[in-house]
């Protein structure tokens, strides 16, 4: 007993110590896919510099999530890899620790990740889409000098268009400025030098500076051009409205109650998370299974290659389930009968190879 938990420790060691590893080379791809992704929405104007970190964190942690079960999946097929590659799988089998003690340990750490990666996948994801909505929302009423781009007409407040030809570099000062507005006055156009944004007794203005305000009608005899050195404009800070949620935002209780096959679709998205971690931890045991020969990749390309696929199934059964062309059962739990499936018939195919008869008999 005592010597089967020494195994036992040792194999989790080994997959602890390879899941770091390949954590952190995923999550370095996950991470700079989702940098290059927000630093466009920050070139084109979507949102400002300011608060682009946070939004790198909401949205690279819930796409991290779901790659969670590949990250598992690969850390189990490379520990276990390494011990058939160093002949040490050998040795635990000559001393009576045979496939089932290897899968028994795999299975038992597989539910616990399962587990943890579910509880992320239902509860956080949906959290985290949530705060990435709201903040988004309150993007799209302040009124940051961060968030305009030079080049291109800004919409400041609530009606007011600023189209600037420059930015200073520390984002504080526009260059060659022109606007248009509506104000309690009328309407408003100026052109201007400069211009940079106020705080003046707690209400926000945008000022201009060294330009000219056009008021009136060009044709008509009243039309007036009037030069300035320093002109303020109040600026009417749009309220924060709510936009509509995507499902991605929705919890999972909500998913549940809901009967829209979109809805169903999400929930079940998100259901694959422990599944597929469970499934393919247990997977990674048959399938890490060669010769010393072989080496430590020598299983890696059908693990890809099988993750490929199963990927691909899960992502055109859910868009068959949104689109409602796909029934809510069997919905996306078919692809998963079908990994199971493959696990059943490779533990099959193993224990009906010539060398699992002759330890049988040795036993």
């Amino acid at each position: 007993m005592i010597d089967c938990l020494i195994i036992q420790r040792y194999i989790l060691r080994e997959i602890a110590a390879t899941f770091i590893g390949v954590a952190l080379l995923l999550s370095l791809v996950v991470l700079s896919i989702t940098f290059i992704r927000v630093m466009s929405s920050v070139v084109e104007g979507d949102y400002p510099a300011s608060i682009a970190m946070l939004m790198l964190f909401l949205q690279s942690s819930a796409n991290l999530i779901y790659v969670f079960p590949l990250m598992f999946f690969l850390s189990v097929l490379l520990a276990l890899g390494r011990l058939y590659r160093d002949s040490e799988m050998t040795v635990m089998h000559a001393c009576a620790f045979g496939p089932e003690l290897v899968f028994r340990t795999v299975g038992l750490v597989s539910l616990l990740m399962a587990l943890l990666f579910g509880s992320l996948a239902l509860f956080f994801i949906p959290w985290s889409n949530e705060q990435d909505t709201r903040l988004q929302d309150e993007v799209r009423a302040r009124t940051e000098v961060e968030g305009l781009t030079a080049g291109r007409f800004n919409s400041v407040g609530a009606g007011m268009l600023v189209y600037l030809e420059k930015i200073s570099d520390d984002r504080r000062e526009m260059l060659k400025v022109f606007a248009y507005g509506e104000s309690a006055d009328g309407t408003q156009v100026l052109s201007a030098e400069s211009a940079r944004q106020q705080l003046i007794d707690g209400e926000r203005y945008m000022v201009f500076f060294d330009g000219y305000r056009y008021e009136g009608d060009p044709a008509a005899p009243d039309f007036r051009i009037i030069q300035f050195r320093e002109h303020g404009v109040r600026i009417q800070v749009r309220e924060v409205v709510a936009s509509e949620r995507p499902r991605q935002a929705m919890s999972s209780l909500a998913l549940w109650r809901s009967s829209s096959a979109a809805h169903m679709s999400e929930l079940q998205w998100r259901l694959m998370v422990p599944i597929s971690t469970l499934l393919f931890g247990l997977l990674a045991v048959p399938l890490s299974r060669s010769s010393p020969r072989e080496g430590r990749y020598a299983r890696l390309f059908e693990a890809i290659l099988i993750y490929i696929v199963y990927s691909q199934l899960m992502f055109s059964a859910k868009s068959a389930l949104g689109k409602g062309t796909l029934n809510p059962w069997p919905g996306l739990w078919w692809v998963h009968a079908l990994a199971l499936a493959l696990l059943l018939w490779l533990l099959w195919r193993q224990q009906h190879l010539p060398g699992s008869r002759r330890r049988k008999v040795a036993a």
